[in-house]
This record gives structure tokens, C-alpha cells and sequence, in this order.
């Protein structure tokens, strides 16, 4: 009569178990992507996938960048359009009020109030919206910010 013995195995549990699953399905896919056959260089990116180049900022454009406006303030003289485009993945507002009680160790602002002057979501950078345009006809401080990000805080003055 033969025997059979019995191995016992440790058991995964809880976050041993949550952290064994993604490592394993990373494993089998791979992070680089599909490697090319021993021996074979690898092909350049395909034309029809273009890479988006990023785009150098042009006069009167603020970009979103970092949880930031930049510039956070800009000068331009009455007349003048300024531009707002999102070089973040993420969506952001660019809405007009005045925002205050920032804190200086964080650059979290305490207070806001929107005035309706404009209110505008910008969509994730090379999404369709991912861009605002407003003309300035009148000399004075606009004050504006990033509703869900209190740190993005700016402000456009318009001389006469």
C-alpha cells in the first residue's frame, strides 16, 4: 500500500492576498510592453499613433501646470485675449473671484468667491476644451482660481 503525503502550503491572507494578485497579473503581461524576437531591433512607434509634442507657451497664455497657474499673475494691456490651456492630465477650472487667507506654508487658499465673470472647465491636456479664451476691455485686477485645487491661485491685471 503506497502513501501519499501531504504538503501543506502557507495561505495568502489579507494584504499578502490583495498585493499577490496585481504582482502577478504585472508579471505575466509584462511593463514594457511586447519585446521583439531575439535578435530583432526594436520598430519605431507607428505614424498613426503620433506622439503629441508639448507646445512651447505663447504670449497671453497662462498654462495649468503642477496644481499651478503660470505665470500666477500676467500683465497685458486693455483689449487683450488671454488663453488658458491645461498641460495637466487632470480637469481644472479657470473661474473669476476673489480667493484669499493663503496659508504660506501649504499655498492652500482659506476663502473664495466667484463672480461671474467667467467660469470655465478646462478638460484634461489634449482633450477636446482643454483650452479658454477671454477678452479684457476694462483696466484693472482679476483675480481667479482652480475650484477643487486650493492651491491654484492667479491673477490677470489689465493697464489702461
Amino acid at each position: 500500500m503506497s502513501t501519499t503525503a501531504l504538503v501543506s502550503r502557507p495561505r495568502l491572507t489579507g494584504f499578502a492576498a490583495a498585493l499577490a494578485l496585481p504582482a502577478l497579473v504585472v508579471a505575466l503581461t509584462g511593463c514594457a510592453g511586447t519585446m521583439p524576437p531575439a535578435g530583432e531591433a526594436p520598430s519605431e512607434p507607428s505614424a498613426s499613433a503620433p506622439m503629441e509634442e508639448p507646445r512651447e507657451q505663447g504670449p497671453n497664455e497662462v498654462i495649468t501646470i503642477g496644481l499651478k497657474f503660470m505665470p500666477p499673475t500676467i500683465t497685458v494691456p486693455v483689449g487683450t485675449t488671454v488663453t488658458w490651456r491645461n498641460g495637466e492630465t487632470i480637469g481644472h477650472t479657470v473661474t473669476s473671484g476673489a480667493w484669499g487667507d493663503v496659508n504660506e506654508s501649504t499655498g492652500l487658499r482659506g476663502s473664495q468667491s466667484a463672480d461671474g465673470l467667467f467660469d470655465h472647465a478646462l478638460a484634461p491636456m489634449g482633450q477636446e476644451g482643454d483650452t479658454f479664451s477671454f477678452t479684457f476691455d476694462e483696466a484693472g485686477e482679476y483675480p481667479y482660481f482652480c475650484q477643487p485645487h486650493l492651491t491654484m491661485n492667479a491673477m490677470v491685471i489689465v493697464e489702461g
